[in-house]
């Protein structure tokens, strides 16, 4: 699963529609500290489920308005369950990009996801 959730790109910035822009925006992290990553690898697991639960909806949905309406809840409760853990929006991303960049840090963040 975690291989797949990463490279599916459920790991991948959050986008949140409804969330201000402040919050959204990404922070410079190239080097995430232990405990960074494991509050990530968590936030990675939570983004997963809502994409997987939300996923239905989203196909099911009727319209570009309904779609978009799916979108939108579906940003804010990854939002929700990442913010619970305790990792701002920005601090999501910015591990995410440092994630993206970096094919060691990827493994690393596969195996924590996957435990």
């Amino acid at each position: 699963m975690a291989a797949s959730v990463i490279a599916l790109g459920l790991a991948g910035p959050i986008n949140p529609t409804r969330v201000a822009r402040a919050q959204a925006a990404s922070e410079t992290i190239d080097a995430p500290t232990e405990e960074q990553l494991q509050r990530y690898a968590t936030a990675v697991r939570q983004v997963s489920n809502v994409a997987a639960e939300y996923q239905p909806r989203l196909e099911a949905a009727q319209g570009d308005q309904a779609k978009q309406a799916v979108r939108v809840e579906a940003d804010q409760q990854m939002v929700d369950r990442v913010e619970a853990g305790g990792m701002s929006v920005a601090e999501y991303n910015g591990i995410s990009h440092a994630v993206r960049k970096n094919p060691e840090l990827r493994k690393k963040v596969e195996r924590m996801v996957a435990q």
